[in-house]
Parts: structure tokens; sequence; C-alpha cells
């Protein structure tokens, strides 16, 4: 045990030595034909080994030859980026939207980041949407305050806009044949694919129109400076300055607020919380409640939805709306938590979850760059195995992780038994998905809006391993579990379609949640 760790330690100490140089070298030059043989051959390697349904969607037939065509089309040297265009349709075509490879940034030196600060994408500043194969400014979080919200992105760095919406489509899948999933999902991600297809600017030049005005903005990246000794002694100094009964008031607040962000899932860039519940004011003869979930991720939840459903509870809420558009997923366990006070009967939330094999969960602790998890893992490896060793078990030669989700759980004392109504969109996706599916499969919501981008009969996520091309440097996430719900349709690969279609148009209006509350107060009226 004592020589495996201190090898482990060597390796990792060794790694370390790696100039920052050596490697934006590596990822900026071009890569011979063999390289990127290599490269294709490990992912396609990588892929059988962890993936456990690479050919859900995709024969083996089908995808051995896409393999081959690749690399047949290999035949001049590439930069990372330009590999990229080619790799990425490869992987999207197996049709599963958890499965992403990415292009690697460049690093910065201590020096460089001591000097000008932490870099940040040009992009972090705001945010995007889509709406007809366009391009719109959502929110602007910080830089350039007269970048108006709504302005459609005609061109960027002179490359039209629809061009670019065009050719990012083959570069991510959905699950299966949803065709929701993308043109939502390139567009709140505009910049993740431009960056990876495009060379590291510091600036960026956007073309925009507002109404009938045009105008042009720059983006620029976002250095956040480390804070001097000095910087420190002045924050310091002013807290010396205040008086005890103040820095107990200050101290009270922060904890306040740091409880209140935790429980509400404060998201810093966006500065919104992640769960949120009102009344929405209507006509109805009760208070319908609602429910917006952003993500599942973040925080914590549980008091949350204690708390949310308690207010229900204690007004005798008879409908309530479950707003899920743009959710694209997170967390099992709080969305379990969630649908425990959805459902009055006794249920089983996941199915036990297909692996490659026994041990494949660890992969990800053993192939990490971070030497901390590495040495961990490295130190507990006897217990994680024999962890596995009980938790995933063999049927039929196929491995099985089985979490408490799989067995009989209860709904909670204080269950809605009202009328629920569900929002959708191409970006409800995931774990969003997985509560979408146990909603319609026994019909206790009514969905509003369009087709999830997650599958009705589940997909493949849990745990992800991260691997890294060993020459273009690509970086590839495959998730190491089948999830699905126990309920299945035909024909699979598509989401959860909605009960009353609705597609959101640009005229500021909730058009979906406008419905549902007009749904309500008519159903009121006939009573």
């Amino acid at each position: 045990m004592t020589r495996k760790l201190f090898l482990y330690i060597t390796i990792i100490l060794l790694s370390s030595c790696a100039s920052v140089e050596k490697y934006n070298q590596q990822i900026s030059k071009t890569h011979s034909p063999e390289e990127l043989h290599r490269d294709v051959d490990h992912a396609y390697k990588k892929l059988k080994k962890l993936h456990p349904d690479v050919n859900w969607y995709i024969s083996k037939g089908e995808l051995d030859k896409k393999i081959d065509d690749l690399k047949n089309e290999l035949t001049e040297p590439l930069t990372t980026k330009e590999f990229y265009k080619l790799f990425a349709p490869v992987i999207t075509s197996i049709k599963q939207g958890h499965l992403s490879i990415h292009t690697p940034v460049k690093k910065q030196t201590k020096k460089e980041i001591k000097g000008k600060g932490k870099r940040g994408s040009p992009f972090n500043s705001l945010s995007f949407y889509t709406s007809a194969n366009k391009l719109f400014v959502k929110k602007v979080f910080k830089g350039d305050t007269t970048l108006i919200p709504g302005s459609e992105v005609i061109s960027v760095d002179g490359e039209k806009v629809n061009d670019l919406l065009e050719s990012f489509k083959i570069l991510h899948a959905s699950d299966g044949y949803n065709e929701t999933f993308i043109p939502e999902f390139i567009g709140s991600r505009f910049g993740f694919f431009y960056s990876n297809t495009h060379k590291q600017k510091d600036s960026i030049l956007l073309h925009l129109k507002l109404e009938d005005s045009l105008y042009d903005k720059y983006l620029y990246a976002n250095y956040d400076k480390i804070k001097t000794s000095s910087q420190k002694d002045t924050v310091r100094s002013e807290k010396r300055k205040l008086s005890r009964s103040d820095k107990k008031i200050a101290k009270e607040t922060r904890k306040k607020i740091r409880k209140k962000n935790y429980k509400y899932g404060y998201n810093k860039k966006t500065n919104e919380y992640n769960r949120n519940f009102i009344f929405l004011e209507s006509d109805a003869d009760s208070p319908i409640g609602y429910l917006k979930i952003r993500s599942f991720t973040n925080g914590g939840y549980k008091e949350f939805y204690k708390e949310s459903f308690a207010k229900i509870d204690s007004a005798q809420c008879k409908s309530l709306v479950l707003d899920l558009r743009g959710n694209l997923g997170g967390r099992l366990v709080e969305i379990d938590d969630l649908y425990s006070y959805l459902t009055d009967k006794e249920y089983v939330f996941i199915e036990k979850s297909k692996m490659t094999g026994r041990l494949s969960f660890l992969y990800p602790f053993f192939h990490t760059k971070s030497w901390p998890t590495k040495t961990a893992a490295t130190i507990l490896s006897p217990v994680l195995g024999v962890y596995q060793i009980f938790k995933v078990k063999k049927e039929n030669k196929e491995a099985y992780f089985k979490f408490k989700y799989s067995k009989l759980r209860k709904p909670k004392s204080n269950t809605f038994t009202g009328k629920i109504y569900v929002l959708i969109n191409g970006e409800s996706f995931s774990a969003s998905s997985v509560l979408s599916t146990h909603l319609k499969a026994t019909k206790r919501a009514t969905f509003v809006g369009e087709e999830t981008g997650g599958a009705y009969n589940g997909t493949v996520a849990g745990v992800y391993a991260k691997v890294e091309l060993p020459n273009s440097k690509i970086n590839m996430r495959i998730g190491l579990m089948k999830i699905n719900a126990p309920y299945t349709i035909e024909p699979d690969g598509y989401g959860i379609k909605p009960d009353i279609p609705i597609k959101s148009t640009m005229n500021n209006e909730d058009e979906e949640l406008q419905w549902v509350i007009e749904d309500i107060e008519m159903s009121n009226k006939k009573k």
C-alpha cells in the first residue's frame, strides 16, 4: 500500500512540473495525421470501456464506419480546433446529450495571474437565447451597461450569426431523435461553442440590431485580480473600526444571507436563485402556487421544498405550477425529494443503473488532475472497492448499480393532491425529464409548452469520467450510468410531449403561464 501511494505521489509531482508554456504550445500547434488517428482510437477505446450504452441510438456497424471515415479524412496536419470540428460530429452521431467534447483553454502562468488576474471569457458578461434561428441578448450581467437586452446579434467579429448557429448544430447532441433541445441549447451556450471553434481573444465585436437601429459593442475578457496584501490590510482595518455591536450585526447579516443563498441556490454569475416559490395573482378561488426551478443543483433543497409545501398546505392551494423551462437538470436526490411531495402513492423512482463494470464508478477518482483527490482515492481504494462490490451487482453478465431510489419509497405526509401543471421546453433536460417522466406516466400533471430535450426513456449520466486525448488535449465527458424511471414509451428516443403545445414567441408575454392561469380560472367558473 505504501509503495503504491508513493508511486502515485511521484507521478503526480512529476506531472505538475510540466510547464504552462509547453501545454499551451501543445494545444496551439498542428498535429500530424498519425497523432490524430491515435486520439480517435483512444477516444473510441474509452467510450467502449466506460459508456454503458454507446449503441443505444446508433448501431456498432454505423459507429465503426463513422470512426473509419473520420480517420480516412485525417490526411493533413490540423490544429486542435480544426480537429474538433471534424471529430465532434462523430460524437454527436451517438445521440447522447450528456456525452460531450470541448477544446482545451490556454493556461495562464502564475506571473500572468498575479499581474493581470485570472482570465474569464468575454461571453461571461451576458447570456443569449435563440428564436426562429436568430440570436438575442437575454441578460447583461456586467460590463457595458449600454448593451441592451432583447437586441438581436447580427454578426460576431464579422461572421453572420445564422451561419455560426448552423455550424454549431452538429457539435452537440440531444438524447435520441429530439429536435427541440439543440436550437435552444446552442443559443444559451453560444459563448461555449464559439470558444470551442475560434481562437481565444480578449475582445469580440458584436454587431447588433434593436428594432430599426443597428449598433456595435465589444465584449472584453474579464481579469479578476487577487487582492494584494495592502488591499487585504485595508479590509481588516475597516473591520477593526467597527464597534463590537456593529460587528455582531454584520456577522448575523452575513450568516442570514449565506443561509438564504444556500436554501434557494444562489447563482453568483446570474444573480438569480435556482429555486423560487410564490403565489400567483389570479381570479381563482384559491391561491395558485408557482415553483420556478432553474436547476436541480447548487446549495440545499430540503428546507426549501419543506417550507414551500408547508405554505401550499397552509393556504389550501388547489393548483400548482411547476416551471421546468430552461432547467438542464442536476441531482437525483433533489428531484426524488420534490417528487415525494407530488404523489400520494409509494413509488420506485429509478431503475437500477447499468454500468460497463463493477469498478467503472471509481474511474473518475483515479483519472483526475486533482492530486488530493487521486491521493485520497489511492488511500481509500480498499474501502471504495468493497463499497462498489456491494453496490454493483452482476446480472446476466451486466453490471448494475443499485441506488436507494431503486427501492420502494414513500411520499411525504403533506403531499400536494391538487392539480399540477408543468411548463416545459427544449431545455428541460436530464433530471428535469426524469421527474417529468414520472408525472406524465402517472397522469399526475398537465404539461404545457414544447417537448422536453431529455428523453422519456432515460439517459446516460449520473457520474462522469473526464478523458483527455493525448495529442490534441481535447476533453471528452462520458456518463457512466444509465438512468431511467420505471416507465417507457414507444417509439424510443423522444422527450415528454406537452398536452398543450405552445411555442414561446418574442412578445414578452409568458404565453404558457398565461394559458395555465386562464385554464384554472375557467375551471373554477364551471364549478
